[in-house]
């Protein structure tokens, strides 16, 4: 059974000198068009680093913070002293260029399910700003992308390991684990800036909580730690809270073991614990249950999802080597089925990079190469790599290549 992390080790960021912030700079080389391709987009106003936070706003993304931290891939490596970079950057998808941003309030580095977007705003929920090794209490960041502005909002009532779910123009700040005790999820209203909690939910204590929005309701899922301390494979039971009545209500146990959540079209994805099944669609007409199309064969550890108008990216360490090596796959919600993302063998060797969705396509940037000595299987000598990249999905209903 897995635990997942609560955060990734780190990596790097320097500004380079350009003149007047906000300037536009680089334009798109020439690259082919074909659906479903890769192409390499305009070098970022960034010097190479790991670890940054990257957000999909509409037709944009922000890139900010990182390090330039190194450290090979499996190592144990002592993190440095100094703090995560602040400086950032926003890429426009329209015009194909980049212009710098105003510096963060403090130091970022990338986080699990740490980001969310509300109207034109990122927003990023991050333990940086009180410790170089990001192990502070939590603070919630707000970047106006329009007004390349960012605001400080505090930090959320007593959690600590948390993730960020956009429900219309409040935010969740979810709980993630029930390990060290219960922790009220906490809510935030971005009109007002008022900060408060949710009643408790009707789940026994759980780890591997995740929540995703159906309509109005907040709908979450957690494995159950007794099963795992006594060493039986972890239930997975479910419940949705109605945000306007603040009513919980329980639903079905989902049939096997997962870990998170993905919204989609069709409802909830719970995404299945490695080969042992892909994972199961929860149908929020009937709040049932059902199997994802039988996938015999294949990596069954899902890494988002495709729908009609967007996408959900969840591809930690390593895009190149997922695509080369692992077969990266994500859930095409329009065809019920499963596509695969296109290999990018120019990263098959970069780890610690960082991507997201930009509407339905995958961005990716930075990250560290490690070259593989190919008699001693050893990595030599890594480098920081600042490059972007962005695999545009087909329109409509992705290729699938299986």
């Amino acid at each position: 059974m897995r635990r997942r992390r609560t955060w990734s080790a780190l990596a790097v960021l320097v500004l380079l000198t350009l003149a007047g912030c906000g300037d536009p700079v680089g334009q798109r080389p020439e690259v082919a068009t074909a659906s479903g391709a890769w192409q390499r987009l305009p070098d970022p106003p960034l010097t190479p680093r790991t670890r940054a936070v990257v957000v999909g706003i509409d037709d944009r993304v922000l890139v900010v913070g990182g390090w330039e931290f190194l450290c090979p891939p499996t190592a144990s490596c002592a993190y440095p002293e100094d703090p995560p970079l602040r400086d950032g950057a926003v890429y426009d998808a329209t015009s194909a260029t980049w212009r710098t941003a105003a510096p963060a309030p403090f130091g970022l580095l990338a986080g699990e399910r740490s980001t969310a977007v509300v109207g034109g705003s990122a927003f990023v929920l991050s333990a940086c700003g009180a410790s170089p090794v990001c192990d502070g209490p939590l603070r919630l960041l707000e970047y106006d992308v329009a007004r390349d502005r960012w605001s400080d909002h505090g930090s959320p009532p007593g959690l600590r390991y948390a993730s960020l779910v956009a429900a219309g123009d409040r935010l969740v700040v979810l709980s993630g684990s029930d390990e060290r005790g219960e922790k009220p999820d906490a809510v935030f209203d971005v009109g007002s800036g008022r900060w408060g909690t949710l009643p408790d939910d009707p789940l026994p204590a759980v780890f591997d909580r995740s929540g995703v929005m159906v309509g109005d309701s907040l709908v979450v899922a957690g494995s159950v730690i007794a099963d795992l301390d006594a060493g039986r494979p972890a239930r997975k039971p479910a419940a949705r809270l109605d945000l306007t009545t603040r009513q919980w209500t329980s639903l079905p146990e989902a049939p096997g073991q997962g870990y998170q959540l993905f919204p989609t079209d069709r409802g909830p994805l719970l995404n299945g614990h490695f080969i042992e099944a892909p994972g199961w669609l929860l149908d929020p007409a009937t709040w049932t249950w059902r199997s994802l199309p039988d996938q015999s064969g294949d990596e069954h550890d899902l890494r988002g999802v495709l729908d009609r108008d967007g996408a959900t990216y969840d591809i930690p360490n390593s895009v190149g080597r997922m695509t080369v090596a692992h077969r990266l796959f994500v859930y095409d919600s329009v065809a019920d089925d499963f596509a695969r993302v296109s290999p990018l063998p120019e990263r098959e060797d970069v780890h610690d990079d960082s991507s997201t969705a930009l509407g339905r396509d995958l961005f990716v940037f930075g990250g560290a190469r490690w070259p593989v000595d190919g008699t001693s299987g050893r990595g030599l000598g890594g480098e920081l790599v600042g490059d972007a990249w962005l695999w545009t999905a087909p329109a409509g209903s992705p290729v699938t290549d299986r």
